[in-house]
């Protein structure tokens, strides 16, 4: 019983996590984009680099759940760049990752991973995910 509870509320932390993450990033994370002619304006038409990624600002318009391999962010000082929408997901798959994971993030009070051109592959700079718990 513990266990799930324990997984139910690093379930919770992760998406907080993600909310700090969009309000963290000078509310710029998730901002409007243009859609240049695609046939149905509720699906995005995002631009694709070499390697098949699409790359831009999502989910737009609001209310959609279409996101970009690559999402337009901002990193530390300043840098602006993309994040690999994979790269945002803590990956956890028992209440045991869960609880190391939630662990790791009050230790440390972020998770950094890399900040690419929109080619995805170039890294230019580092992006943190906040812990909710920010002291």
């Amino acid at each position: 019983m513990n266990e799930k509870k324990v997984f139910i509320g690093v379930s919770l932390a992760v998406l907080g996590f993600v909310a700090v993450l969009v309000i963290n990033q000078s509310g710029a994370l998730f901002s409007t984009m243009n859609y240049k002619g695609a046939s149905n304006p509720s699906i995005p038409n995002y631009p694709i680099n070499e390697q098949g990624q699409t790359y831009g600002q999502g989910p737009y318009p609001a209310g959609t759940t279409q996101v970009p391999d690559l999402i337009s962010a901002t990193g530390e000082n300043g840098v602006n760049g993309y994040v690999k929408a994979t790269d945002l997901n803590s990956n956890v798959s028992t209440p045991e990752e869960a609880y190391a994971y939630q662990k790791s993030m009050e230790e440390l009070g972020y998770k950094s991973i890399p900040l690419y051109k929109s080619d995805g592959k170039t890294v230019i700079g580092e992006f943190r995910l906040y812990s909710s718990r920010r002291d």
